[in-house]
C-alpha cells in the first residue's frame, strides 16, 4: 500500500471520529433530566456515570470539543497533504472545498440527527471514553473551562438558569400539550398541581356572608328541617355571635341521635372542636393539616381574628380536579354565560381563577380581590353602582346587577386579541 492509500485511509478514519465526536456532543445537549433518571432506573452504573458527566457540563463539553477540533484540524491538514501531493498547486484549494461538503455531511448534520434521536443509546456506551478523554485531555480542559467560565462571569451570565424552575416545567407542560403529547385534561392537571404551592386558603375558602351555621343551643330536632334544606354534610356552630364560631357538627351524628329518640339534644352537644387557620395560610399547608386532624373543614380567620369564611376538604381537592359538584349545587359554567355578541354575562361571586381558567385570562389574585366583585370594587376603591365601566387591559367590565353593597353580576367583553 502506497503513502496516498496510508493518508487516505488516516483521513478516512479522522472523518469517522469527527463525527462520532459531534454525534456525542448532540446526544449530550439534548438529554433530558428524565431521560437521565431513566437510564439511572435501567442501568444504575451507567446511568451514574452519564449522570456525573451531565453534571459537569463545562468539562464534558470543553472535552468533546477539544477532541473534535484536534480530530478536525488533523483531518484538514491530512487533506491538504494529500491534495498537493496529486493536485499540485491546486490541492488546497481543493482541499478545503472538498473536505468542508465531506465534514459538512459525514461529520456533522448526518451524525448528529443520528444522535439526537437515539441520544439516550449514544450517551450510555460512550459515557467510558468520555471519562477516559477527560482524564486524558485534563490540563487542557481545565484551562478552557477556566476561560469559559470567567469570560461568561465578565459578560454578566450566569449558570442559574439551568436549574428547573415552575415556570419552565410549565412551559414544558404547554409545549406537550400544543404536540399532543399530553391530553387537555392531563395538560390541566399537571398545571393546577405545579400551581398548588400558590395558592392560599382565602382564594377558595367560602365567604362568612356565605356560611351557613347554627347556634348551638338549637335543639336538633328544631333544626332538622333547615339541615336538611341546606345539604351540608357539616357545619359550624357559634355561641350567640355569628361570627363567633365554637364547634362543627357533623350531620351523620345529628341522625344517629334523632333516630335514638334523643330530637331535644342540643347542637352543643354533638359539636367537635374546629380547627382555626389564618387566611394566608397555604393550600397544600391546609391539605396537610385535614389529614393530621382527620378533619374536613376549617374556620378561617382574618387579620384581626375575625371570622373570614369557611375551607373544606373539598374545596382544596378541587384545586387539582376542578369543580366537584353536589347534587344541588349549581355548576361554576353556569356564573359565566356566553353571550351572542361575544360578550360574557359573569356572577360577581364567580373567583378569578374560574374566569381565567375559563376565558384564559391573567386577572391577578390579591387579598381584597379573590373574586369579579372583589376585583372590580378594589379597582373602584369603593362599591360601584350599576352601569359603571372598568378599562383593563384583558377587556372591559360593566356593572349591570347590585344589591345590598354586592355586585351580584357584570358583563364582560375580552380585549381584541392582537
Amino acid at each position: 500500500m502506497d503513502v496516498v492509500a496510508l493518508q487516505l485511509a488516516g483521513l478516512g478514519v479522522l472523518i469517522v471520529l469527527s463525527g462520532f465526536f459531534s454525534g456525542i456532543e448532540s446526544a449530550y445537549t439534548s438529554l433530558t433530566a428524565a431521560q437521565v433518571h431513566a437510564v439511572r432506573e435501567r442501568t444504575p452504573k451507567r446511568g451514574a456515570r452519564v449522570e456525573r458527566l451531565m453534571s459537569m457540563p463545562d468539562r464534558l463539553l470543553s472535552t468533546i470539543l477539544i477532541g473534535n477540533n484536534l480530530v478536525n484540524i488533523a483531518a484538514a491538514s491530512l487533506a491538504t497533504v494529500i491534495a498537493t501531493r496529486v493536485f499540485g498547486d491546486l490541492g488546497p484549494g481543493i482541499a478545503t472545498g472538498g473536505l468542508t461538503i465531506i465534514i459538512l455531511m459525514f461529520g456533522e448534520v448526518t451524525p448528529k440527527q443520528i444522535s439526537i434521536t437515539h441520544n439516550v443509546f449514544v450517551a450510555v456506551h460512550t459515557a467510558r471514553v468520555i471519562v477516559a478523554l477527560e482524564v486524558l485531555f485534563r490540563p487542557l480542559v481545565i484551562l478552557v473551562a477556566g476561560v469559559s467560565r470567567f469570560a461568561t462571569r465578565i459578560s454578566g451570565g450566569s449558570h442559574a438558569g439551568r436549574e428547573p424552575t415552575a415556570e419552565g416545567v410549565l412551559s414544558v407542560v404547554r409545549h406537550a400539550a400544543s404536540v399532543g403529547v399530553l391530553s387537555p385534561q392531563a395538560s390541566w392537571f399537571m398545571k393546577n398541581v405545579l400551581r398548588f404551592h400558590e395558592v392560599t386558603v382565602n382564594m377558595i375558602m367560602t365567604h362568612r356572608t356565605k356560611v351557613f351555621s347554627l347556634d348551638r343551643r338549637t335543639q336538633v330536632g328544631e333544626a332538622i328541617d333547615q339541615i336538611v334544606e341546606s345539604g351540608y354534610s357539616r357545619f359550624p356552630v357559634y355561641d350567640g355571635d355569628p361570627e363567633r364560631i365554637v364547634g362543627i357538627v357533623l350531620v351523620r351524628d345529628i341522625v344517629r341521635g334523632i333516630s335514638r329518640g334523643n330530637a331535644e339534644t342540643t347542637l352543643k352537644t354533638l359539636m367537635m372542636p374546629p380547627i382555626f387557620v389564618p387566611e394566608t395560610r397555604k393550600v397544600q399547608q391546609m391539605l396537610a393539616e385535614f389529614r393530621h386532624a382527620h378533619q374536613h373543614m376549617a374556620i378561617v380567620l382574618d387579620e384581626y381574628g375575625g371570622l373570614a369564611g369557611i375551607v373544606t376538604l373539598e374545596d382544596v381537592i378541587e384545586e387539582i380536579l376542578g369543580e366537584i359538584y353536589d347534587e344541588n349545587e349549581p355548576r361554576a359554567g353556569d356564573q359565566i354565560v356566553r353571550r351572542g355578541d361575544g360578550s360574557y354575562r359573569i356572577a360577581g361571586e364567580t373567583p378569578l381563577y374560574v374566569v381565567n381558567e375559563r376565558l384564559e385570562t391573567d386577572f391577578e389574585h390579591s387579598r381584597g380581590a379573590q373574586t369579579v366583585g372583589g376585583l372590580l370594587t378594589e379597582l373602584a376603591g369603593h362599591i360601584p353602582s350599576e352601569g359603571s365601566v372598568f378599562e383593563t387591559d384583558q377587556g372591559t367590565f360593566v356593572v349591570e346587577h347590585i344589591s345590598r353593597k354586592r355586585i351580584l353580576q357584570v358583563r364582560f367583553r375580552p380585549a381584541p386579541v392582537e
